[in-house]
């Protein structure tokens, strides 16, 4: 099983998240799980990428031409896409990916993962989605969400969907075990 990995090309500002990386990393290594992410050396992308080779877990990272030089290719891992753009990227970690975590990261974490829980939504897959939420730094995300229900924009199934928790065990176990609800436009 190939797992989506997207986060921060950046530390953030407390270790913990650096730490939670790392963890994550080593825990869907002992379980088998591959690793496909944005190719990077960057931030939390470095440390999940090598993290995971470091337990012998293979690691497919998908980068623009452009990114390789500004984001810094890891030229380690286990296979490497090179793309024209950033849709492209995303397609092609979505294609290769059977589920996606995400964990803390800024507008490209948040655009990575929200695309294909749409996708998710309308139907376009029916594969997990996951939200490892290190320090709490999804929960003003996740009450944001329940207010899109709230106010009548998105369906409860849909916030129900997503796998939110601060314990890594749980999101693996939860995205082994996972049941896609119906699409968007089945009645």
């Amino acid at each position: 099983m190939n797992i989506a990995i997207y986060c921060g090309s950046s530390f953030g500002n407390n270790k913990i998240y650096e730490e939670s990386t790392r963890l994550a990393a080593q825990k869907l290594a002992a379980q088998k799980l591959n690793i496909v992410y944005g190719g990077s050396l960057q931030g939390l992308m470095g440390v999940f990428s090598n993290e995971s080779l470091k337990y012998g877990n293979y690691v497919t990272g998908v980068i623009t031409y452009d990114l390789v030089s500004k984001e810094i290719e890891n030229t380690n891992i286990s296979k490497i896409y090179k793309v024209d753009t950033m849709n492209q990227r995303k397609e092609k970690m979505e294609e290769l990916s059977d589920a996606f975590i995400a964990l803390p990261g800024g507008y490209g974490t948040f655009e990575e993962v929200f695309d294909v829980i749409s996708s998710a939504q309308i139907g376009y897959h029916k594969k997990p989605v996951a939200f490892f939420n290190v320090n709490g730094y999804y929960d003003k995300l996740m009450e944001f969400l329940k207010n899109c229900v709230n106010e009548g924009f998105m369906k409860k199934d849909y916030v129900d969907m997503l796998i939110i928790s601060d314990d890594i065990d749980e999101i693996i176990k939860k995205i082994l075990t996972y049941k896609a609800p119906k699409d968007k436009w089945i009645k």
